[in-house]
């Protein structure tokens, strides 16, 4: 049960709060699936909503999203099949009609491509992006194509972007950001932040474009995660929300959590007391008429943010100090809070076989205590991470 004591701040985007409260039932805590295939080594988290259709043996797939519009194809290729993933690419578009334009990049350290797509299905015209990949350990070419009306695809971007961007390759990718992300956000250069961390100067690094690449993701996001508002998956797709920005954020700040740990104790608990404490002394700050969501890169930099940024940040803190940590989101509440696996007095929250102590990022308090008024276990929801996934 939770404990009581400390009052909330709030910091969930208001147009998404009201259509919760009007059209949603909170649902059980089951983590969201993530598909895999063993055979190719690729795993995918997609948007909530893409259903698969028509499989043909065990490389070719025809999803189609239940709310939006949207087709989605995945097609693997054997290592013998292309010298790289540009020309893989080229060979799997070639039937959609000329024009196409193949961008090479490389990824994982591996060859990939993109592609943005504007072709005709019989009277209908179509339009969106194709992706390749080459895969690790010589295992082939995964090739992406995610298309719409074409007289709809501006609005129905973000889905077809994202379903392309969340797809890895090894374990590796899971920590790093999604191979569309980094085909358009190259590093630019790297910059030195100062803070403070339990009484001591720190400069951690940075890429110049840290900040803006990890808020294109929020914000796009954000135009996903809204596209279930009337929909009973929203809650499914707002921990894929939360996931999708963690990943995109782990590589951008490990360097900042790295040199901020040379400040900090040593012992786990007494690590995250000083991470709360540091995240307690943020500026509050909201931005309502957008995400309503600050990347962790400006967070960190700026000691800003409202609730739910403040909370991510610190769960993503300690995920990289190796300290097993959630989100926790209440729709109901308007409020997020971090909850921590450390030995510790006060307010727990189980999820699966363990019990976190809550951290409340907008309080003043230490962890474990919370605020009567926001104590009800039943109307908060866990996002659990890649990090510690059971």
């Amino acid at each position: 049960m939770f404990a009581v004591k400390c009052r909330r701040g709030s910091g969930i985007a208001q147009t998404l709060l009201i259509a919760l409260a009007l059209a949603i039932l909170m649902p059980t805590a089951a983590r969201a699936e993530l598909l895999a295939s063993p055979t190719w080594g690729y795993g995918l988290d997609l948007p909530e909503g893409f259903e698969l259709t028509t499989q043909s043996g065990a490389d070719r797939y025809h999803f189609t999203h239940s709310i939006v519009p949207v087709d989605l194809e995945l097609a693997l290729y054997g290592p013998k099949s292309a010298p790289d993933a540009g020309k893989a690419l080229s060979s799997a578009i070639e039937a959609l009609g000329p024009g196409t334009k193949v961008l090479p990049f490389e990824w994982r350290g591996r060859s990939a491509a993109v592609g943005q797509l504007s072709f005709r299905a019989g009277k209908n015209a179509k339009a969106g992006w194709a992706l390749a990949l080459e895969l690790a350990r010589g295992a082939g070419y995964l090739v992406m194509v995610a298309y719409t009306d074409e007289a709809a695809k501006v609005e129905r971007e973000s889905l077809m972007i994202s379903a392309l961007d969340a797809v890895y390759t090894d374990e590796g990718s899971y920590f790093e950001p999604g191979p569309m992300t980094a085909c358009v956000w190259r590093p630019e250069g790297a910059i030195e932040i100062a803070a403070d961390f339990a009484g001591k100067r720190v400069s951690a690094p940075f890429d110049k474009i840290d900040a803006q690449a990890n808020q294109s993701v929020v914000d796009r996001e954000f135009s996903v995660l809204t596209l279930y508002l009337n929909s009973p998956l929203v809650f499914k797709a707002w921990e894929r929300y939360y996931r999708l920005i963690w990943r995109d954020s782990w590589r951008r700040l490990e360097r900042a959590t790295f040199a901020a740990q040379g400040a900090l104790p040593r012992e786990g608990t007494e690590i995250a007391a000083a991470l709360l404490s540091w995240t307690q002394g943020f500026e509050y700050e909201r931005d309502r008429e957008g995400s309503d969501f600050l990347n962790l890169a400006d967070a960190f930099a700026g000691k800003r943010g409202d609730c739910d940024s403040r909370a991510l940040l610190l769960v993503l803190m300690l995920n990289q100090m190796g300290i097993d940590a959630v989100l926790l989101v209440s729709p109901e509440y308007a409020h997020s809070v971090a909850a921590i696996d450390v030995p510790g007095p006060g307010a727990r929250f189980q999820v699966g076989s363990k019990k976190y102590l809550i951290a409340d990022t907008t309080s003043k308090e230490s962890m474990g205590m919370i605020a009567s008024d926001i104590a009800d276990p039943a109307k908060w929801f866990p996002v659990v991470f890649p990090a510690f996934a059971e």
